[in-house]
């Protein structure tokens, strides 16, 4: 699992620090967030992967939510995944814990129709991940997606080589928060490692917010 070590003064969970508008409020309520690991659920007649994803949320203690792929770069047989994540997310409901889908850059997920047709027949969740949408995607995304994103992995977008990278300003990312408040959805993890790329993004959304309300 990619769990990364608390840093003094900051909340991290995975890559990053959630940040939201009411965040104070959240932390009080025990805010907690995981992302599993890549894992196959798409292949009938194999239930190592979602016996793999239960296993996880059930360690997860006072979690919040759990985010998953819906696979491992393969092609999904669609009615196996489909009954894979209905099956995980009826099972997360019982501990608890909100299950969440996230769009990756290429392969089945990487399409939002696709996404959006598995968060709508499983009941599932979606964790939108803006880097791994092109910059003129991005809005369809949110009208696609609207009130089924949960939470939302933000920062500039990713790359091969290097991977995650922070904004230098807000000018790409700017209409996406605008869309994203519109939908009601103020609930953001900075997917970043570097702490100070984390710091630097965050005081900008904190300004974002300021001038926003």
């Amino acid at each position: 699992m990619r769990f990364s070590k608390p840093e003094k003064g900051l909340e991290y969970t995975d890559w990053g620090l959630h940040f939201c508008s009411n965040i104070d409020e959240n932390f009080k309520k025990g805010l907690n967030g995981f992302h599993a690991p890549i894992v196959d659920i798409g292949t009938p007649n194999n239930k190592k992967g979602l016996e793999t994803l239960k296993n996880i949320v059930n360690k997860l203690d006072n979690a919040d939510y759990l985010t998953i792929h819906l696979h491992n770069g393969k092609e999904p047989e669609y009615n196996t995944l489909l009954e894979n994540v209905s099956e995980l997310t009826e099972y997360s409901k019982e501990k608890n814990i909100t299950l969440c889908i996230e769009n990756l850059r290429n392969g089945f997920s990487s399409k939002p129709e696709n996404i959006i047709n598995v968060a709508e027949e499983t009941g599932c969740k979606i964790t939108f991940d803006i880097g791994h949408t092109p910059y003129e995607n991005r809005m369809n995304c949110i009208d696609l997606f609207s009130d089924k994103i949960y939470n939302v992995h933000t920062y500039e977008k990713e790359c091969d080589k290097i991977g995650h990278v922070a904004p230098k300003d807000l000018t790409n990312l700017k209409p996406v928060l605008d869309g994203l408040l519109n939908v009601g959805c103020d609930f953001w993890l900075i997917e970043l490692m570097d702490v100070e790329e984390i710091i630097n993004t965050k005081n900008m959304l904190n300004k974002y917010l300021e001038f926003h309300k």
